[in-house]
């Protein structure tokens, strides 16, 4: 038989889900049921603290404690992209294999790396930059207008200086 459950613990619960839409039950009811919570009412708190990522998939942090959940975003740098090029709200279940095309500016791909910086690898906002200028090239959009292979290749030469600041 498993231990006693600690309801003063603090558990934390990753999930991906889509932004402002409810997760459905099945995916939910498993990871938070046996922390005491009702995944109904943790669905709809998921689907008001994601309202601003609408139709873009975004890891949820729970954190659990005292059968209380509370909310954080853990966003990827495709989602920030994504997010940057300001598109229109797509329905995921009615439009499939969504192809991005935009622009991006380079002061929103450092931004976009500021906030991912913690989570890289790179030892300077540099290399972090070089990262997200990968993403953007997965993505497909452009930056500043030429693509991403060419904005990481001037950044490698040093064309384009990013401020480590």
């Amino acid at each position: 038989m498993p231990p006693k459950f600690d309801p003063t613990a603090i558990t934390i619960v990753n999930l991906r889900v889509t932004g402002g839409e409810v997760p459905g039950g099945a995916t939910l009811a498993p990871k938070i049921g046996p922390l005491g919570l009702a995944p109904k009412k943790v669905g709809d708190d998921i689907a008001k603290g994601t309202a601003d990522w609408k139709g873009l998939r975004i890891t949820v942090q729970l954190t659990v404690q005292n059968r209380m959940a509370k909310i954080a975003i853990v966003p990827s740098a495709s989602s920030l992209v994504i997010q940057a090029l300001k598109e229109p709200v797509v329905d995921r279940k009615k439009v499939k294999n969504i192809v991005h095309n935009g622009n991006v500016t380079m002061k929103q791909i450092i931004d976009i790396a500021r906030i991912m910086r913690e989570r890289s690898m790179a030892k300077t906002l540099t290399g972090t930059v070089k990262e997200i200028l990968g993403t953007a090239y997965s993505v497909g959009c452009t930056i500043d207008g030429m693509s991403a292979a060419t904005a990481t290749e001037k950044v490698t030469s040093g064309e384009i200086e990013i401020p480590e600041a």
